[in-house]
Parts: C-alpha cells; structure tokens; sequence
C-alpha cells in the first residue's frame, strides 16, 4: 500500500498530515509489522518517531529480572517514541509490541521535531495526548501498592466490559490470565484465584477458560466494589 493511498482511505490520518511539508512526508516510510513484533525495544536508539495508523501496540515496561508489566494498549491512530523525541531522549524508555498486524509511519527523527515546529495543529494533537497520558499515569500511580489485588482485578474487569460493550448482552474478555496478570502487575496465580472467586459469586461466567460478564453481572460487580 502507499502512503497516498493509505491516508485517502483514513480522514483522520488525512486531516493530522495535512501539515506536514511535502520534503517531509517523501522522506516518511511505511512499514508493515506482524502481530508479536517488537516495534522498538526498552532501550533502543530512537530513529524515528513512528505514528501508529493501522492495528493496536501493547506499551510494556520490562525489567532486568525478566518480568513484563504491560501497562498500556494503542490503538489507531497514535504515535510511538514521541515523549522521548520531545525529551531529546536518545533511547526507548519503553517497549512498543504489536498486539495485532500493524502498519506504522515511520518519520525520522529530525523531520518529527521540524514538523513540530511548523505545525501548530500537530503540535496541540501531541500536547493533549501527552497530558492525557500524564493523567492518567498521575491517577494510577502507586495504585497496585495501595488496592487489593481483588479490587483492581473487578475495576480492570469493569473498565474492559464498559470499553467494549455496545449493543450486544455479553463482553468476552478476550486475554489470557497472564496478559492480565502483567497489566495489572500481579502473579498468574493471583489473577487465576480472584477470577474463580468472582465466578462462584456469580460476578462473571467462565467457559472454556474464557471469561464472560452480561449487564447484570456489571451492574453487580459495580455495587462489589469498595470504597476506598
């Protein structure tokens, strides 16, 4: 696909790019990744701030001891490595996977901060994105070391179900115990335990070693959860 034919087919991605100077966008590459591929890794050299215009990015932090805390899902359309480059950062602070088949926009570095620059629209874009980010980070922090883990698995459960749930009766949660064990930074095991708790309580429905939650089961799980 070409990057033409890519931005006609999305007006959002149109409408971000709009300012963009043409020497800048020649030099702009597409790139297709596959789902499981590192898109850039916890410390790797930035070379490019890529924006992420097709598919979803896991965010992982991970750790000298092997663990993996996966604390955020992109989606289309979003940007990757943009904090570092506004940091002067030379390395990743973080590790970019592709949850599903991906294509990004890669722009080199230097063409990112010039674009930036001419760009106002752009500019404010990033500006709300990164302070969305910052407050979120800001609600969460010290959030695992102050809930239960019982809590933040029935508030994740809740926040999936509320994200997903449209028309339809029933949300399947559609990850592994252990991908929601490294979100919320807790053990397989303990994900494994609350989960067959909420089943015997009747908060959610297990089949197949998938886990279901109905409105009813939501509205119930809301009326569970402590104040704190």
């Amino acid at each position: 696909m070409l990057l033409q034919e890519l931005i006609e087919s999305q007006p959002s991605l149109k409408k971000m790019l709009n300012g963009m100077p043409k020497e800048i966008q020649d030099r702009c590459v597409l790139k297709r990744m596959k789902k499981g591929s590192t898109v850039i890794g916890k410390g790797d050299e930035i070379k490019y701030v890529d924006i992420l215009c097709q598919g979803e990015l896991d965010v992982i932090n991970e750790f000298a001891n092997g663990s993996i805390y996966v604390f955020d899902t992109n989606k289309a359309i979003d940007f990757i490595g943009e904090m570092e480059a506004l940091a002067d950062e030379t390395r990743a602070i973080v590790t970019n996977r592709a949850r599903t088949d991906c294509m990004v926009l890669r722009v080199p570095i230097k063409d990112f901060i010039a674009w930036t620059e001419k760009d106002s629209y752009i500019t404010m874009i990033i500006a709300k994105r990164l302070a969305n980010r910052l407050c979120y980070t800001s609600g969460y922090q010290g959030y695992s070391n102050y809930f239960p883990a019982a809590h933040m698995i029935k508030r994740f459960i809740m926040e999936y179900v509320n994200r997903e749930m449209d028309t339809g009766q029933v949300v399947n949660i559609k990850m592994k115990r252990q991908e929601i064990a490294d979100i919320l930074g807790l053990s397989v095991k303990t994900v494994g335990r609350n989960v067959t708790k909420l089943k015997e309580q009747g908060l959610v429905s297990v089949r197949k070693g998938k886990i279901y939650v109905n409105r009813d089961q939501l509205m119930h799980l809301k009326d569970t959860m402590e104040v704190w």
